[in-house]
């Protein structure tokens, strides 16, 4: 299989309580507070669409990027049953490049969390910047590293089961690489069969400070640290934190 090709197929049910439009709130909030204008958004990592489509409901032209054609090819389904014209682009976001700048970047659902190390988070947010007009804004979260630690902490398993498809997913904690390993073992029914995959996915924490450092590094000039769909500054309880960053 490609590029998380197994997670595409049951990604959306996995995050079906997810409450998605209210991340597109918090986007708008977020604009507000730093009165910013955008109409063109890039949603880096944007997977099958989910925080993509909501802005794009709201009149936002949105470019969504993701490593995965599986991802995009189901991001590109949804868009086109909700009547929607999403501009999908299979690219790194390491790498990636768009014909022209937007008003705002994002990168949401721990999206920047899968790179390996402070120098890919430097040159993703060199990119970023690139893509960005002067004056605009880069919204994005991170697992925070005590979350991870936490969550990761021992081998722990799981195992959900539907009639259509079967997931298992283990995760260990490795706190020397701050790295969180998920492995996910499963199967799903297609055309009467069973078919079975495996995927290894890998979290990167990367602490505050180190997240400063690679934003000036890139360019870009780090705003705001917030606790979850907030506007208070992110604390030792917060799970995910969420940056914005801007470029001057």
């Amino acid at each position: 299989m490609t590029c998380y090709a197994a997670l595409a197929q049951v990604y959306d049910r996995l995050v079906q309580g997810v409450d998605f439009d209210g991340w597109a709130d918090y986007v708008e909030q977020i604009l507000a507070r730093f009165h910013v204008d955008a109409v063109n958004v890039a949603d880096l990592a944007c997977g099958t669409g989910n925080t993509a489509l909501p802005l794009l409901a709201r009149g936002y032209r949105v470019t969504g990027v993701d490593i995965s054609r599986d991802m995009l090819a189901r991001a590109g389904e949804k868009a086109r049953r909700l009547g929607l014209d999403l501009v999908l682009k299979q690219a790194d976001m390491r790498l990636f490049t768009l014909p022209g700048p937007v008003d705002l970047v994002t990168c949401f659902h721990d999206g920047l969390n899968y790179l390996a190390d402070a120098t890919e988070l430097a040159q993703t947010f060199a990119r970023v910047r690139l893509a960005l007009r002067p004056g605009g804004l880069f919204i994005f979260d991170l697992n925070a590293l005590e979350w991870l630690a936490a969550c990761g902490g021992g081998e722990q398993e799981t195992v959900f089961t539907t009639p259509d498809y079967g997931l298992t997913w283990s995760t260990r904690y490795d706190s020397r690489r701050r790295c969180w390993e998920i492995s996910l073992r499963g199967w799903i029914m297609q055309d009467g069969d069973k078919v079975l995959f495996a995927e290894t996915h890998r979290e990167q924490a990367f602490p505050p400070r180190e997240v400063g450092a690679a934003l000036e590094a890139a360019g870009l000039s780090p705003l705001a640290l917030f606790h979850p769909f907030t506007l208070e500054p992110a604390g030792p309880d917060s799970r995910r934190h969420f940056y914005v960053a801007g470029r001057p």
